[in-house]
């Protein structure tokens, strides 16, 4: 009949357990606690520590504890130094000892000679009524060899093989196991927890490429309707480049339409402060006393109506750039404050006495004639000195006429998006009347007139028909005024460049004849009497 090895039995079925929760379990504090008490019931041990190597390989902290006769102990905090002082190895405390070389602690009675210092040991056990008597130190080695802790088990009741151990051989082997399991534990935490630290870091860097993405796209999409490969655009645009890492005010001149605020917000991305806010203001869209307290806030109590604590755009725009577009129609006496924001960074809301100091990045634009404003009274000088640092002159769409082709493709594939349709194509005579036309709202038009024409198209085609009157009928030729027959020669010519003069100017203002008549230098009266004498007629119109 054969014997059954119970305790051999009671050891698989510990090992499987052990197993099993380190293939279930994640927590490393719940997989150490189950290995420590599987070792304790085999062992019949009374208490049990893990210890484990910081990462710095210096100390030994408890991390698990369990002390059935003394529950206080198993919270008691236990480090163990791997070094003194002299940064020699500290071989007299039994649980560095056997990190450091790899052995087993095996001791039966800690208060017999046993060439180890158990002093921190019996000064902690003074305080309390336990008492230890065997001791066992197990390094916990990795696959690799290196140490990661060590099981400690106190007390334990299995059969000895001699008076000095308190494990038999055959004992130390079966917890030996559990120690392995609990290499296994610790390392297997240490790899989620770097596992989790890679994670965190790859989120961290997918988090900076999507800013960075989408802060060149914001840059990109900044650039909409500055295409253009022209000389006069590229001037300009090399201006800003050379302008955008200073930190000096920038002044955009050019007319109407020309895409000052597209400028400004091109410049801002490409700046150092393109992270920071982008702020517009157009200072002809307030009067005074409102668009001051917009610029710079109020206090509450300041006027009817502030009932709290307002903080301005400047404060909104603080470490980034504020933009003040129409700048020559700025009302005269707002003027000196922003020359003291530009010169000292020194703002003041309405209704406060003290000022408090912003950073701020000046970009104003104008499509006025500001030397002409100073000289009327109407714009200070030194305001003027102050924003033009950088000034940059934006070129009318007649002066760029081989962007217009890029221009209406770019106008059409946005327009189209917007309505969920293909671009269409353009006929000969649509893209003659488009390059034809002299555009005095410049790329504003531009835009306006391709956005209606997709609007009105059906087909797969612009026609001329698709475009405003106006370019419908753009390039038939100019009047041309009949001469009597006496008339010939220079006077002839001069008429008919007069007449064709005349039609331009009309068509740039929309047939505003008051204002073509101020472009001109002439009375209206006298532009009248011309268009009557020329036959000059507005197309449309009988």
């Amino acid at each position: 009949m054969q014997v059954v090895d119970t305790e051999s039995l009671d050891a698989l079925e510990e090992l499987m357990e052990v197993t099993t929760a380190l293939a279930t379990e994640r927590r490393l504090e719940s997989l150490l606690n189950a290995i420590v008490s599987a070792a304790r019931r085999l062992t019949s041990a009374e208490g049990g520590r893990v210890l484990v190597l910081d990462r710095t390989g210096r100390e030994l902290h408890c991390l698990v504890g369990q002390n059935e006769a003394e529950p206080s102990l198993a919270t008691l905090d236990q480090s163990v130094a791997l070094y003194r002082a002299a940064n020699s190895f500290n071989l007299d405390d039994p649980s560095a000892f056997a990190a450091v070389t790899g052995k087993v602690v095996n001791l039966a009675d800690v208060r017999a000679y046993t060439g180890f210092d158990f002093s921190a040991l019996y000064a902690r056990e003074a305080r309390t009524a336990f008492r230890t008597r065997s001791f066992v130190a197990l390094p916990l080695r990795s696959l690799e060899g290196m140490t990661l802790g060590v099981l400690q088990l106190t007390n334990v009741r299995m059969e000895e093989s001699d008076g000095r151990r308190a494990l038999s051989e055959r004992s130390e082997r079966i917890v030996r196991c559990f120690a392995a399991h609990a290499a296994v534990a610790i390392s297997n935490a240490r790899l989620f927890d770097e596992n989790r630290r890679l994670i965190r870091q790859l989120d961290r860097a997918r988090t900076d490429l999507e800013e960075e993405n989408t802060r060149l796209r914001q840059q990109r999409s900044s650039q909409d309707g500055v295409i253009g490969a022209s000389a006069a655009f590229q001037v300009a645009h090399a201006l800003l480049q050379r302008a955008a890492p200073a930190n000096v005010p920038v002044l955009l001149l050019g007319e109407t339409g020309t895409g000052k605020e597209v400028f400004a917000k091109m410049l801002h991305a490409a700046s150092q402060r393109a992270a920071r806010p982008f702020v517009v203001q157009n200072c002809a869209a307030l009067p005074e006393h409102l668009l001051e307290s917009e610029l710079f806030g109020y206090r509450k109590g300041a006027f009817t109506g502030a009932q709290a604590d307002r903080p301005g755009l400047v404060h909104a725009a603080n470490g980034g750039t504020l933009f003040l577009d129409e700048v020559g129609d700025m009302p005269l006496g707002l003027q000196a404050k922003i020359l003291r924001l530009l010169g000292q960074g020194e703002v003041r809301p309405v209704g406060d006495t003290r000022t408090e100091i912003v950073d701020v990045r000046i970009v104003a634009a104008t499509n006025a004639d500001l030397p002409a404003k100073i000289a009327q009274g109407q714009f200070r000088e030194d305001l003027y000195y102050r924003l033009s640092v950088f000034p940059i002159t934006l070129p009318p769409l007649r002066e760029r006429t081989e962007d217009i082709p890029a221009l209406i493709d770019h106008f059409l594939t946005l327009a189209c998006a917007s309505l969920g349709r293909r671009p269409p194509g353009l006929s000969p005579e649509a893209l003659d009347r488009l390059l034809g036309w002299r555009y005095p709202g410049n790329i504003r038009e531009l835009r306006n007139i391709v956005e209606r024409a997709v609007i009105l198209c059906d087909g797969a085609r612009l026609e001329p028909h698709h475009l405003p009157n106006d370019l419908a009928t753009a390039g038939t030729p100019a009047p041309v005024v009949q001469a009597d027959e006496e008339e010939s020669g220079l006077r002839l010519m001069v008429q008919n460049y007069e007449a064709a003069i005349i039609e331009v100017k009309l068509r740039e203002t929309g047939w505003n004849q008051s204002r073509a008549a101020d472009l001109l230098k002439i009375s209206r009266r006298s532009l009248v009497e011309k268009l009557a004498r020329y036959d000059i007629r507005q197309p449309g119109r009988m």
